[in-house]
This record gives structure tokens, C-alpha cells and sequence, in this order.
């Protein structure tokens, strides 16, 4: 049987990979921090690690057929030491070194959707040098660069939902024109799974996105049409949110970071499907899956 180690394995990503896994038959290996435990929704095989303790990657690792790397955060908590820099570079440069010391080849990689070089954002310029190491780590990477990730666990459509069950308006950005092209948790999985032993996938970087754009606007109406609100919506200027992102764009009660605006203006979508027609996907309707559990 192929064992596949799985970092990030407790988060909303990753335990969505475990059981795409399990499904096509490989051994699902969760790689856990102490005390995280009790986030895996799944049962399977647990090794203790830190992505952050190369020497514990390498303990991990033994048996190993194959690697995901799933590690990342959208938000920084520097107090706690939790960047981009590390948690994006920094740990990727930990697994590759570890799983080529290893003699392990396969691995997948998460990158995100607007990931460049010239990027802006200071998580897609930490993205951008994560993949550098991918690319230059000898081993039979595939790289995956989803957009903005839904499902039943997520933290944006379910903080939209939240905000939105508790009154009738809600407030937009600038005109709300920002385009949007979001992809089912699920669909993630499945790519990155069939990826694993999919040789044509090799040395190759792939937009994932889902099968409708929509506009920011747009997506809001959806979700209230789907939690059966009929929901105001109000437009906030963007010098006002910009403003905001200044003075409290640090604090953690403060809904949206810099990075975090600079991404929704730039827009979320992809020009290519690509992935979803070598790896045999189907890609998941949004409204459908949102109606389904908000």
C-alpha cells in the first residue's frame, strides 16, 4: 500500500486530501502537532511533526511513497511567529529538503491562484519563493495554485453567512465588480489526489478554479439567496476600507488585512481548466454546494 504524508493535514484543506486518500486507495499519513489531534475529522495513521523541525520531517517520512504539502495561512499573527515568510517559505524549504534527503520523489504542492512574480501581495510573494524551492528541489513536484476554496469548513463563505444571519444589510467594496471564480473543497482534493500517480502532471504548475466567475456582488447575493435572506447590500468606498486597513489592518478583530484587500481587487480567476480535464474532475456548482450546507 502507498502511504502518503499529509501536512496541514487538520485544516479545512487537508482533511478534505485525507479523504479523497483514502477513497482511491492509498494510506492517508497525517502529519500532527502536538495537541492537534482532535482536529483530524478522519481516521487514519498519525506521525508527530512539525513543519518547522526538519529533523522531525525526516522521522515522518520513513515509508513514505509520497508527499501533499498543504501548509499555509491566510492571515499573520507575527506576536505568535505565524508569517507568511514562515509558514509559506520557510516550511516549504523544510519538506522538499527533508523528502529529497529521503529519497522520496513524488510530491504535490498548494500554492494559490495569483501566485508570480511580480506579485504585490506579500502572501503571494512568499507563495512565489515556496515555489522556487518546489522548482528547484530535484523531486517530481506538481504544483497546484487553487483559487478561493469553499466547502462546508471554510472560513470566507461561512464568515459571509455569519455576518450575514445576523442582519439584513451588508456592506460591499467599491463598486463589487471584483471577479471571483470559486472552487469546491471537494474538486481540490480530487486533483490533488490523482495527481499523485498521474506522470503527465510532473514538473507542472496548475490554476484551479471553479467553473463559473462570478462578481463579488454577485457571490454575495448567492449566499444570502442561499441561506433564504433577502439580503441589502450597501457599497462601503474603497478610500474608506483602505483607510480602515491602515489604522486596524493589524488587529486581530479587524475583518480584513492589506494582503487580504490587495487579492479581492486584483480578482480570483483562472484562464485555464487544465487540470480538471487531465485528471478527469468534475467541477462542483457553487450555488448547488452552498446550498447544500449553509
Amino acid at each position: 500500500m502507498k502511504r502518503v504524508l499529509v501536512t496541514g493535514a487538520t485544516g479545512f484543506v487537508g482533511n478534505a486530501v485525507l479523504a479523497s486518500l483514502n477513497k482511491h486507495g492509498y494510506v492517508p499519513v497525517a502529519l500532527v502537532r502536538h495537541g492537534s489531534e482532535n482536529k483530524l475529522k478522519h481516521s487514519v495513521e498519525m506521525v508527530k511533526g512539525d513543519v518547522m523541525d526538519k529533523a522531525s520531517l525526516l522521522k515522518a517520512l520513513e515509508g513514505i511513497y509520497a508527499v501533499v504539502h498543504l501548509v499555509g495561512i491566510i492571515r499573520e499573527y507575527p506576536s505568535r511567529g505565524v508569517t507568511f515568510e514562515k509558514m509559506h517559505h520557510t516550511a516549504t524549504k523544510n519538506i522538499v529538503e527533508a523528502a529529497a534527503e529521503m529519497g522520496i520523489k513524488r510530491y504535490i504542492h498548494m500554492s494559490a491562484n495569483g501566485t508570480r512574480l511580480n506579485a504585490v501581495s506579500d502572501y503571494h510573494i512568499t507563495k512565489q519563493l515556496a515555489e522556487d524551492e518546489v522548482k528547484n528541489s530535484g523531486l517530481d513536484y506538481t504544483i497546484f495554485r487553487p483559487s478561493l476554496v469553499y466547502g462546508q469548513d471554510d472560513s470566507f463563505i461561512n464568515m459571509l453567512a455569519g455576518y450575514m444571519k445576523r442582519t439584513p444589510v451588508f456592506s460591499y467594496f467599491g463598486d463589487g465588480s471584483y471577479p471571483m471564480q470559486p472552487v469546491f473543497v471537494g474538486d481540490v482534493a480530487e486533483c490533488f489526489v490523482k495527481a499523485i500517480d498521474n506522470q503527465s502532471t510532473t514538473k507542472m504548475i496548475y490554476p484551479l478554479c471553479g467553473k463559473n466567475v462570478y462578481t463579488y456582488k454577485h457571490l454575495l447575493r448567492l449566499v444570502g439567496k442561499a441561506l433564504g435572506k433577502n439580503i441589502i447590500l450597501l457599497p462601503v468606498p474603497e478610500f474608506a476600507i483602505k483607510t480602515g486597513i491602515s489604522l486596524f489592518g493589524k488587529a486581530n478583530w479587524f475583518p480584513i488585512t492589506k494582503d487580504q484587500f490587495i487579492m479581492l481587487t486584483e480578482g480570483n480567476t483562472c484562464s485555464s481548466d487544465d487540470a480538471f480535464k487531465i485528471l478527469k474532475v468534475e467541477r462542483s456548482d457553487f450555488y448547488e454546494k452552498i446550498s447544500s450546507y449553509l
